[in-house]
C-alpha cells in the first residue's frame, strides 16, 4: 500500500496523536495487519488530503486567473503572476496531493471490500465518488494522467483524458445509485456525518461538473450526463461541502491560509488583482467592501498581519478602524524597483509611509488577513451556488435539466455565492443587498454569448479559494475575458498558461509513459500553452 506510513501516522493524528504506538505504526509496510486498520480512517485521511488544496494554488493559479496580483519576482508569486520560470519549479504539487488523495480512497474502498462489503458498503460508494473528485483534479492541471492501473503501480502509463472522462462519469452515476441510507454510515466522513441523500446530491453536483467541462470536446456526452442530474443535485446551501479545520496539527491547518501568516513578507506583495476588483466595482458587488481590507500606513504594519488593518467603507464619516474609499485593486504583471515598478502602472495610487517605513503597495485593497489568513479558515469542496451556475448554463444551451428557468437557477448562484460565505466565516454575512443585487442584475439572455459570459464570470468569483477549478472553468469557458500580462522574460510569450507540465522527475523514473504522453502534446512538456483534450 502506497504512503502506507504516512496515512497510518495521519489515522493516529485524528485520533490519539502521532507519537503513541509509533513504533508499531513505523513496520514494514508491506506487513502491515489490515485486519486491525478501519477503511473509515482511510477515507477521512482521504479527504483532509483532498479538501486542503495545496498552497501553490495561490502562487500559481490565484494570478494566473487574476484574482490575485503580486510584485513579487524570482520567488513562487511570480510564477502565476508573471508566467515565470518559477512555474517549472513549483509544479508537482497538484499532481503528488492529488496522487496521495486518491490513493488513500483506492485503499479505502480496497479494504473495505475485502474486510466486509456489506458492512462498508457506503463507504465503497463515497470512497469511489471522491477518488473521481481527486482524479479530476489532477488530469485538470496536467492532461493525460495514470488513472487506470493499479494504486501503487511502479511504472503507469499515461491514460488518455477523453478516457478518463468517460469513466469518472460513469464512476459517479453508478456510486451514486448504489448509496444506501438502510446500510451503514460512513464513520469519520468530514463533510456529511455519513448522510448517504446529501453524498447523493454531492455525486450528481460533481457530475455535472465533470460532464460541464466537456461542452467543447465532446458536447454530445456533456448534455448526455448534465441531463442525468435532473432534479438531482443540491437542494440548497446547507448542501455545501466544507471540510473545517481547527487550524492545531499541520494537517488541520488550511494550507493557503497558513501560507500567508507564515510567510507575511511575500504576502505583503500580495493584493486582489484590479481585474477581480474592478469586475465587483463595476456592478457595485457587496462582497467588494466585505473581502477587503487595506494595509495600516507604512511597510512595517503593511508586513505584519497581527496588526488591524483598515476596513472600506462607503460611510462618511468613516467609523473607526474603517476608511472611506473604495477598494483599489492591483494589476498583474508588475514588480518593485524592477524592469516593470508598479510605479508606472497607469492610475498608480502611491506608496503610504514615509523614508524607510514607505510601503509601495499600501494603497491597494488586499484579502482580508484576520479571516482569509487564519490556519482554521474553512474550505469549500463544492458549492449549490456553483452547481447552479452550472444549471443556469446548461439551460442556457437548451438541455432538459429540469424546470426551473436560466434566470432562477443564475439567481440563486449569485445569492448563494454570497450567503454561503457566512458558513465560513461571520464576518463574511451579508443582509438584505444581496437580494437587492441579484435583482437589479438578472441573467441576460438576449444572446447565447452575453449569458454565458455572465454565468462563468460569477463562476469565476464563487469559486474563491478553489483555484483550480476557477483556473478550469476559465480554460473550458473562455470567461471572464482576461487581457493577459507581457511581463519581460516570461515562458509563455504573453500567452496565460493553459496547463502545467508534469512533476520533473517523470522524465527520469518513468520515462517510457512520460514520453508518450508528452509525444500526444507536441512533444515538449514545457510548453505550457499546450492544451489539454478537454480545452479545444
Amino acid at each position: 500500500m502506497k504512503n502506507i506510513i504516512f496515512y497510518l501516522c495521519l489515522m493516529a493524528v485524528l485520533t490519539t496523536g502521532c507519537t503513541k504506538g509509533f513504533q508499531e505504526l513505523n513496520r514494514d509496510p508491506t506487513k502491515a495487519n489490515e485486519d486491525n486498520m478501519d477503511p473509515n480512517n482511510l477515507f477521512t485521511a482521504g479527504q483532509l488530503n483532498y479538501g486542503n488544496i495545496t498552497e501553490f494554488q495561490l502562487y500559481e493559479l490565484a494570478p494566473m486567473v487574476q484574482v490575485l496580483a503580486s510584485t513579487a519576482i524570482q520567488t513562487s508569486y511570480s510564477a502565476g503572476d508573471k508566467y515565470s520560470s518559477q512555474l517549472f519549479s513549483y509544479n508537482d504539487r497538484f499532481f503528488d496531493d492529488g496522487q496521495t488523495a486518491a490513493g488513500l480512497f483506492a485503499e479505502a474502498q480496497s479494504l473495505a471490500e475485502k474486510k466486509d462489503p456489506d458492512k462498508y458498503a457506503n463507504l465503497i460508494q463515497v470512497s469511489r465518488i471522491m477518488r473521481v473528485m481527486a482524479m479530476q483534479r489532477i488530469t485538470d492541471v496536467y492532461g493525460d494522467i495514470p488513472y487506470f492501473q493499479k494504486n501503487g503501480t511502479l511504472y503507469p502509463k499515461y491514460d488518455l483524458q477523453a478516457d478518463i472522462y468517460k469513466d469518472m462519469l460513469a464512476t459517479l452515476e453508478d456510486a451514486a445509485e448504489k448509496l444506501d441510507p438502510k446500510k451503514d454510515k460512513v464513520a469519520g466522513d468530514m463533510f456529511y456525518d455519513g448522510d448517504t441523500e446529501k453524498w447523493k446530491r454531492l455525486s450528481y453536483s460533481f457530475m455535472l461538473r465533470v460532464a460541464m467541462r466537456l461542452t467543447k470536446a465532446d458536447p454530445a456526452t456533456a448534455r448526455l450526463y448534465a441531463e442525468k442530474t435532473k432534479d438531482k443535485t443540491f437542494k440548497d446551501f446547507t448542501d455545501n461541502a466544507i471540510l473545517k479545520f481547527d487550524g492545531n496539527a499541520d494537517e488541520r491547518k488550511n494550507k493557503s491560509a497558513n501560507s500567508w501568516f507564515g510567510d507575511a513578507v511575500t504576502f505583503g506583495q500580495v493584493r486582489w488583482s484590479k481585474t477581480f476588483i474592478d469586475f465587483m466595482k463595476n456592478s457595485d458587488d457587496p462582497r467588494l467592501y466585505l473581502i477587503t481590507e487595506k494595509a495600516d500606513t507604512g511597510m512595517r504594519y503593511n508586513n505584519d498581519l497581527s496588526r488591524p488593518a483598515l476596513g472600506y467603507t462607503k460611510v462618511n464619516p468613516a467609523p473607526p478602524g474603517k476608511i472611506n474609499e473604495v477598494p483599489m485593486g492591483m494589476p498583474n504583471g508588475y514588480d518593485i524597483n524592477g524592469v516593470r515598478s508598479i510605479e508606472t502602472a497607469a492610475a498608480y495610487p502611491g506608496a503610504t509611509g514615509t523614508k524607510d517605513n514607505v510601503s509601495p503597495l499600501g494603497n491597494y485593497a488586499r484579502p482580508l488577513a484576520r479571516v482569509f489568513a487564519q490556519p482554521n479558515f474553512p474550505s469549500f469542496v463544492i458549492t449549490y451556488a456553483e452547481t447552479e451556475l452550472l444549471l443556469a448554463e446548461a439551460k442556457v444551451r437548451g438541455w432538459d435539466v429540469g424546470t426551473v428557468s436560466a434566470q432562477d437557477h443564475y439567481k440563486n448562484g449569485l445569492v448563494f455565492a454570497m450567503k454561503s460565505l457566512e458558513q465560513l466565516n461571520g464576518m463574511l454575512t451579508m443582509g438584505g443587498e444581496v437580494e437587492t443585487f441579484a435583482n437589479a442584475h438578472p441573467l441576460d439572455e438576449s444572446s447565447q454569448a452575453k449569458a454565458l459570459e455572465m454565468i462563468n464570470s460569477q463562476y469565476w468569483v464563487a469559486t474563491l479559494f478553489d483555484f483550480v477549478e476557477t483556473w478550469a472553468n476559465y480554460r473550458r469557458s473562455g470567461y471572464p475575458i482576461l487581457t493577459p500580462v507581457n511581463y519581460p522574460g516570461n515562458r509563455t510569450n504573453g500567452v496565460i498558461p493553459r496547463r502545467l507540465n508534469y512533476p520533473n522527475r517523470e522524465a527520469a523514473y518513468n520515462s517510457v509513459n512520460y514520453n508518450d504522453a508528452v509525444g500526444r502534446l507536441g512533444g515538449n512538456d514545457l510548453d505550457l500553452t499546450k492544451r489539454v483534450w478537454w480545452d479545444k
